[in-house]
């Protein structure tokens, strides 16, 4: 049997080791250490320190930025958005004052204020943020804003249920709403953020996109309101608009005067729908008849002509004061026109059609949605010169040649939609857009007051109704220059 061997020095450094562990054991007195509760301060997500009272630093920037709540006119003052305070537990105790806190923020990070974030968020999800200090103020802009495509008077009637269909010339508001979605919400501001502070700024915001309305022009010589306008691709209802204090498109201008020339452009867009009666002037017509037994320079008035009047109801869509769509409820004809009927002379004349004259393109009643000049683009949302008359609100959806003609295209494109061009000879054509229907062709000899399509809402359009365009000697014109 083998026995194990030990040598003097293992038994020495056994016994040792035995001696140290129980004088160890017999000597050890635990360290004695304190739990603290403190607040963990986190800007941007980085560390800042450790305070004893999330209080105490609050209060401290409140105190501290009296120049912020003078401005702003509020009572209080909070830390910025990215600040973060958590309790917690820990040994640590290199506790930083909230004097010294605020030293180590103040200037990384703006301070907020209590408001409210408005949002506007369009039909492509496109969002518009802008922010207020007050929700009444919000209310009174809006009301301000309606109030710049509406009368107070009709306005109000829709708030109050005073308004009267039945009335002559009238507007009965049946809904006035914002066309996107508009929502509200309580928020803490950074006062680095541009916060509209008074009613007449955000009015100014809503109606315009912006606050300092900074493009301004100065008049000249010979000035009108409506030729500035024009030179500044607006329309007049928007110059006046624009500059509130000129109160008629006819108001005289001082050679020098500054006015603002910023075009329309609002944050939200304010819809109104309404029933709109009124009493319309029924245009007579001038015929003409050909006798070949006359000279062509004699004529005379077989019959004369009278106006007639009637009583019409549309119900009527509209955006930012634009028409958008209308649709004819009701007509009383009062008193029906009479044509006037000229005899014009054509012996040894060879007779196309003449310039005098005119035919309107539609029936009637109607109603012009938009007039040729300026405006803002009811789909593209940008300052565009509407190149004729947009026509709608008629009984039927007939459309008619203005004046002898020979078509020259008939054809469709993704802006005009189904359209028609005749040219009608002495330096005049016209064009038809956004038919439902084309009933000639190119090549076509087409007759004053002949059928030639059918309205519709084809190309880029927003509601059914025929665009008129009338050019003169390959230029632009107003076609209501026409039937003057």
């Amino acid at each position: 049997m083998n026995k194990r061997k030990y040598s003097v020095s293992s038994i020495l450094l056994g016994s040792f080791l035995c001696v140290l562990i129980t004088y160890m054991c017999l000597t050890f007195k635990p360290i004695n250490r304190t739990v603290n509760s403190f607040y963990q301060v986190y800007l941007g997500g980085n560390k800042i320190g450790l305070i004893r009272s999330k209080d105490e630093l609050y209060n401290l920037i409140d105190e501290e930025q009296q120049e912020i709540k003078n401005y702003f006119k509020v009572n209080k003052v909070y830390p910025p958005s990215g600040l973060e305070v958590q309790s917690v537990l820990t040994y640590k105790d290199n506790v930083m004052t909230a004097k010294e806190v605020y030293n180590e923020i103040k200037d990384i990070d703006p301070f907020t204020i209590e408001g409210y974030e408005v949002t506007v968020t369009d039909d492509n999800n496109s969002k518009t943020k802008f922010y207020i200090l007050n929700k009444e103020d919000l209310d009174e802009a809006v009301r301000n804003t309606v109030v710049s495509f509406l009368s107070e008077e009709d306005y109000d009637a829709y708030l109050y249920g005073n308004g009267k269909r039945a009335k002559d010339d009238s507007m009965e508001i049946t809904d006035v709403y914002f066309d996107q979605n508009v929502s509200i919400k309580k928020a803490y501001i950074s006062t680095e953020s541009q916060i509209i502070t008074n009613v007449e700024d955000l009015s100014r915001y809503l109606l315009f996109g912006e606050l300092n309305l900074t493009k301004t022009y100065k008049v000249k010589e010979n000035d009108t309101i409506e030729t500035i306008a024009d030179k500044n691709q607006l329309g007049v209802a928007d110059f006046l608009l624009a500059n509130p204090k000129i109160k008629s498109e006819n108001a005289l201008l001082a050679v020098g005067q500054e006015v603002i020339v910023s075009p329309i452009k609002p944050v939200a867009n304010i819809a109104v729908d309404s029933y709109q009666t009124e009493l319309q002037t029924i245009k007579y017509e001038s015929k003409v008849e050909l006798d070949k037994n006359l000279n062509a320079s004699q004529r005379y008035i077989k019959q004369n002509g009278s106006n007639g009047l009637s009583k019409v109801t549309y119900a009527t869509h509209e955006i930012n004061g634009q028409i958008i769509k209308t649709t004819l409820v009701e007509e009383t004809v009062i008193s029906p026109a009479v044509d006037e009927i000229i005899v014009v002379g054509a012996k040894n004349v060879v007779y196309v059609g003449n310039s005098t004259y005119w035919a309107w393109p539609t029936t009637k009643p109607y109603r012009i949605s938009s007039y040729y000049g300026w405006r803002v683009h009811p789909i593209q949302h940008v300052p565009k010169l509407h190149t004729g008359v947009d026509i709608t609100g008629t009984s039927s959806r007939d459309i008619y040649s203005i004046q002898d003609g020979v078509v020259t295209k008939a054809a469709y494109d993704s802006s005009a939609g189904n359209h028609i061009r005749i040219n009608h000879g002495n330096g005049y054509e016209s064009v038809y857009m956004h038919l439902n229907q084309r009933l000639v062709n190119v090549g076509d000899e087409v007759e004053k007051g002949q059928k030639i399509g059918i309205m519709g809402c084809t190309g880029s359009c927003t509601g059914t109704h025929l665009h008129l365009t009338v050019y003169k000697n390959g230029s632009l014109m107003n076609p209501l220059e026409l039937y003057q």
